[in-house]
């Protein structure tokens, strides 16, 4: 019988069993299933300030939606949209990190793009690599949610680690696809 024995750091995560064997890792992420150790509360933990869609446009150079190389007129048509959904991150460890870490992976600059709201809202949602991918731009996608996990020690289940394998496997470039916007 195999006990699991989570713990925690802030750039780790380790997962050992009762000194049998290491856990499954893949690209530097421990294999297993999503957990929810504590209730999700998005408004409290995961806030962040809309400030930030400025940055974002700074950093993309345009008001520019990678998932679908949209280019928007105004920052008005567009949502902040975190490549690594909060209710994910949460159910991947976050859940048993301090509301200091929480807020700060909320307003991590890595972990968010621009995306229409219907996209933001009603088509990738809280959804994970394995549930929803992006129609464009999926290698840069899948690598960014891999160093965004990383970065924060979080865990990974084999469904999205299968997901990202297949769609990391072939890419000559994880780079955002150059932006083609009017000025």
């Amino acid at each position: 019988m195999k006990i699991w024995s989570i713990c925690a750091g802030a750039a780790l995560t380790c997962v050992l069993t009762a000194g049998v064997s290491m856990a499954e890792t893949w690209r530097g992420l421990v294999v297993t299933p999503e957990f929810r150790c504590s209730p999700y509360n998005r408004k409290k933990d995961y806030r962040y300030s809309q400030a930030l869609e400025r940055k974002i446009v700074r950093r993309l150079g345009a008001v520019y939606g990678p998932y679908t190389k949209k280019c928007f007129t105004s920052r008005r048509e567009t949502d902040i949209e975190h490549i690594v959904a909060t209710s994910e991150a949460h159910d991947s460890g976050l859940c048993s990190r301090s509301r200091a870490e929480r807020l700060r992976f909320a307003s991590d600059l890595r972990n968010l793009t621009l995306a229409s709201p219907r996209i933001n809202r009603y088509q990738k949602s809280g959804k994970d690599a394995a549930e929803w991918l992006p129609p464009q731009n999926q290698c840069w996608f899948a690598n960014r949610v891999v160093e965004v996990r990383r970065s924060y020690g979080l865990m990974i289940d084999r469904r999205e680690k299968e997901v990202l394998e297949r769609v990391l496997s072939r890419c000559e470039s994880t780079r955002m696809e150059p932006i083609k916007c009017n000025p």
